[in-house]
């Protein structure tokens, strides 16, 4: 890779053919794996199992690669290639931990890509593959049920002139896309881009093995459309992302729906072109999770060829859209990838009109925030190499591009809040107090106690439930009624909120503060509350003890979870405050 390669990705200016030199690295990266596994299965007889020796299946996946060649190389860019050698390297190096699966039944994935392979090609064979819990998987073509009972079995993997098929003690399945007993993956295919919906690989998920869980033809169907829909919009409006996503995203891994705007969606870095992906809402949806998770390849991608830090595993890096603190590398990702959703719903909140142009413009908004944060953060981190500072600073001079662009007032003010709540309710979460300082509160609000106690501890949860109720209001106004009536019952959509959230986020900012009053009014652990108590503080008192809430929260909760403790009464939150606001000046 180039510089001028790397400056392209940063700055996302003709960086179509970075990723396509990104995509060959990976390519070649895949082959280097294989041959490893090869030569570690070789060396290990455990490896082996009920299979066939690992140099059978290779010698058949060098026959499929001598007759179709493009095929086979095609079929190197598929993620389940890149996940499972992974994995199997770390298994026959005896790094993991909890697998329940047999070694050979990693090792035998090689024999499943080498028949996949051989049936493209149009080479006969017999081999054996693994099966799980009666279940078989061909990559990039399908899956198929034959039986056999639970646990770890095999199947044969023929092909002669009756054409291919799976054969077993339980069953005999022709591998054909008109077999009702075959389930072959479905493709969506436009000119340049060819998307696989695995809904089989065992290695598609982010941890552990998954079964085959096959789409009915109605999801497939819904699926299929809505990648149309949203390939259209992005070749139409964004073709610069609809470029760099034909020339390296090859399959998206379907998953249930979620709440609309708590979508679900994730990349593994060794596999390079996939996305986990929940079930939309709409086509918009789709475009701009493709576009957020294959910028998480690519960075991936770029991180195996010129290292962007060094390793970093400190847990202590504030991240806008993560509840837990992150390291250096987990901050990067963030960066990399929002920034460019935020570009997509700037042009987006253009085109748009009405409700959909208000959410445009708040998502807009949010993420300038958001990114504007993280870039900051991110480029204090000492363990960044000369060839990160150089890829942050192009991130960075490609988000000035849009930082003064102008956004309604009402939405831009309901961005900036939504962005201060998550950081204030992560500084309650994460940021360890003054213990001196706890210590006389506690002192001072109960004379004569041993003062020694700190608070207790806060549990993690949900710190962007003010973002999703200000998307829902935007969306439709009446859903935030019917959401808050859902509040506290088995089908709350938004985990995580209270009833001071949705009055705050409807504009009733004293009917909040007495909400949220009343919530601290005993020991209370949630985060949100402490935000919106010091959110709605600023609005309607600001001074300083609505300051100290707003810029140090940590030490007003933990100084009130203490003095309840100790004494049985939660003090008044915003009288504790002030009373920090004079102790610190």
């Amino acid at each position: 890779m180039t510089w001028g390669q790397l400056d392209a990705l940063a700055s996302h200016t003709s960086a179509d053919v970075a990723v396509r030199e990104l995509g060959l690295a990976e390519r070649s990266r895949r082959l280097l794996a294989l041959r490893l596994v090869l030569r570690l299965a070789r060396e290990q007889p455990a490896a082996r199992g009920p299979l066939a020796p690992v140099d059978e299946a290779w010698n058949v996946l060098i026959r499929a690669q001598r007759e179709a060649p493009a095929e086979i190389s095609a079929m190197l860019s598929d993620p389940q290639l890149g996940l499972w050698t992974a994995h199997a390297l770390r298994r026959l190096r005896d790094t993991v931990e909890n697998d329940p699966a047999p070694i050979w039944f990693h090792v035998g994935q090689l024999h499943a890509f080498a028949c996949a392979a051989a049936i493209r090609a149009a080479v006969p064979f017999r081999l054996t593959i693994p099966a799980w819990d009666g279940n078989v998987v061909l990559p990039t073509l399908g899956s198929a049920h034959v039986g056999g009972g639970a646990g770890w079995g095999t199947a044969e993997i023929v092909s002669d002139a009756n054409g291919p098929r799976v054969e077993s003690a339980g069953a005999t399945v022709a591998v054909a896309p008109n077999n009702t007993d075959w389930h072959a993956f479905r493709y969506f295919r436009a000119i340049d881009l060819e998307l696989r919906l695995d809904d089989a690989g065992p290695h598609r998920g982010l941890t552990g093995l998954l079964p085959p869980e096959p789409l009915t033809a109605d999801e497939s169907a819904r699926w299929l459309g809505l990648l149309s829909d949203a390939w259209q919009l992005l070749t139409r409006g964004h073709e610069s992302w609809a470029r760099e996503l034909s020339a390296g995203l090859t399959s998206i891994v379907p998953r249930p729906p979620t709440f609309r705007f708590r979508p679900h969606s994730a990349s593994v870095g060794d596999g390079f072109g996939g996305a986990i992906v929940s079930a939309p809402h709409d086509a918009a949806q789709l475009a701009a999770t493709l576009i957020h998770e294959f910028q998480h390849s690519k960075l991936n991608a770029i991180g195996h060829l010129k290292p962007l830090f060094v390793d970093d595993s400190t847990l202590d890096a504030y991240s806008p859209w993560r509840d837990d603190p992150r390291p250096t590398g987990g901050l990067f990702q963030g960066v990399y990838a929002f920034l460019a959703v935020m570009e997509f719903w700037e042009q987006e909140r253009h085109r748009l009109r009405d409700r959909d142009r208000d959410l445009a413009e708040f998502e807009f908004a949010l993420l300038r925030e958001q990114t504007a944060t993280a870039i900051d953060e991110l480029k204090g981190r000492r363990s960044l190499t000369e060839t990160g500072r150089r890829f942050v600073a192009g991130v960075e001079s490609r988000f000035a591009r849009n930082s003064s662009a102008v956004v309604p007032d009402d939405l831009l003010r309901a961005a900036e809040r939504a962005a201060a709540d998550h950081r204030i309710g992560w500084r309650v979460g994460h940021v360890r107090p003054d213990a001196e300082l706890v210590r006389a509160a506690v002192a001072a609000w109960a004379p004569g106690s041993a003062g020694s106690s700190t608070g207790s501890p806060v549990r993690h949860r949900r710190l962007d439930v003010k973002a999703v109720l200000a998307r829902v209001l935007l969306a439709d106004p009446a859903d935030l009624k019917t959401t808050r009536d859902l509040l506290g019952s088995t089908a709350q959509v938004v985990d995580g909120a209270g009833e001071g959230d949705f009055a705050f986020v409807a504009g009733a900012l004293e009917e909040a503060r007495d909400l949220y009053l009343a919530e601290l009014s005993r020991p209370c652990d949630r985060p949100g509350a402490w935000a919106g108590l010091a959110l709605v503080l600023d609005e309607l008192a600001p001074g300083p003890a609505s300051r100290v809430l707003v810029e140090r929260p940590e030490l007003v909760r933990a100084a009130h979870s203490a003095v309840a403790l100790t004494t049985g009464e939660a003090p008044d939150p915003e009288a504790l405050a002030g009373w920090f606001a004079e102790q610190t000046g």
